[in-house]
């Protein structure tokens, strides 16, 4: 008994942190914008003021931003027919499944009548690391209105159990720390001071970034352990077709579901599969996955040596799963080329320009 009430203060207080907390972090939530977010809040703002000049709109994580020159895109299209591409770059570093069906949707609010193509790539799995799960970005994300989509992307990606229950255990810690108030409430009290200076993205150049153009320490590293290792670019390719037992068909259907929601909307939808080195083993395979699964979805599946062979050539990439400029552009002829087609299919066309 004597021992009971020795912790009974610690108990009530616990009981009654964890009753109060979750309602305190939710009005403070209600109460509080969204954070300014590096290059999402950026892009949203122009996409909000200029929405109705677009009609092609990419959203991705850093291999749609470093990858997708609107400019060459539509240059490509032009030229294969349709002229009246107007394209968007919303790739966003790091984005991850419940940041891309929130911008989708916040796309979508915005774009009235003139929206006629969105292109989707596969977003990042959940983080697996704590502190991943806690910054500014990652504490908004991990509120209640973004569980369903984190668990969508948990549950989907094809990894082993031992990582998927492990990646559980992350997004449950990040769920903790936003019902706690704890990273709320400091930010709000102790406004957070940034170390590092980014750029915001160049407007000019519609969202795209050639990759390189603004440099960090992490795109020095990379680049140097990419040009330190050449025997690891033929390494990588050799993982591409090689035979696996990683089964991709909830991935195609956690797509395809995302798609055909769009589509409802009355908006083209497709994915997009960028090279990616560090990959080859998944992704183009839950490309194909997905074209088996609904024929009808339009797959743009680049990641795939012997289809792309312009695009897996060493002196175009930048490091392990990023292109240089000059294989950006060649990625965005094969876009803006590949669009148009489906274009013209949808409207019945084959060789007269679609306007």
């Amino acid at each position: 008994m004597a021992f009971l009430l020795r912790y009974l203060p610690a108990v009530l207080f616990a009981g009654t942190f964890t009753i109060c907390a979750p309602i305190l972090s939710l009005g403070l939530r209600a109460a509080t914008p969204m954070p300014e977010m590096v290059v999402l809040s950026d892009k949203l703002d122009v996409w909000r003021a200029d929405a109705p000049k677009y009609n092609t709109v990419f959203i991705g994580t850093s291999r749609t931003f470093y990858h997708i020159d609107p400019a060459a895109v539509e240059a490509a299209a032009a030229a294969n027919g349709c002229p009246d591409m107007r394209a968007f770059n919303f790739g966003v570093f790091g984005m991850t499944g419940a940041e891309l069906d929130w911008t989708t949707g916040e796309i979508l609010s915005a774009s009235g009548a003139a929206l006629r193509t969105l292109v989707l790539e596969d977003p990042l799995p959940q983080p697996r690391a704590m502190d991943e799960a806690t910054n500014e970005r990652a504490r908004w994300f991990h509120g209640p209105d973004y569980w369903d989509g984190a668990v969508d992307n948990i549950r989907s990606y094809p990894e082993s159990r031992s990582k998927r229950l492990f990646r559980t255990g992350i997004f449950l810690y990040g769920v903790a720390f936003d019902l706690s108030g704890v990273g709320l409430g400091a930010a709000l009290v102790f406004p957070p001071v940034s170390t590092e200076a980014f750029e915001p993205p160049d407007v000019s150049r519609r969202g795209f970034e050639p990759l390189g153009s603004v440099l960090t320490e992490n795109i020095i590293a990379r680049r140097e352990e990419f040009v330190s290792n050449p025997e690891g670019f033929d390494s990588a390719l050799k993982r591409y077709g090689a035979a696996s037992d990683e089964p991709v068909a909830e991935r195609a259907a956690y797509i395809a579901e995302r798609l055909r929601s769009i589509e409802a909307r009355g908006v083209n939808a497709a994915l997009y599969v960028s090279p990616d080195l560090g990959e080859l083993d998944r992704t183009p395979r839950v490309g194909g996955a997905l074209s088996a699964l609904d024929p009808s979805l339009d797959v743009y599946n680049y990641n795939q040596p012997d289809q792309y062979a312009d695009l897996f050539e060493r002196d175009v990439w930048h490091d392990f799963s990023h292109l240089l400029p000059v294989g950006a552009e060649r990625l965005s002829v094969h876009l803006g080329t590949e669009i148009c087609d489906s274009w013209k299919r949808d409207a019945g066309e084959t060789n007269d320009a679609v306007r």
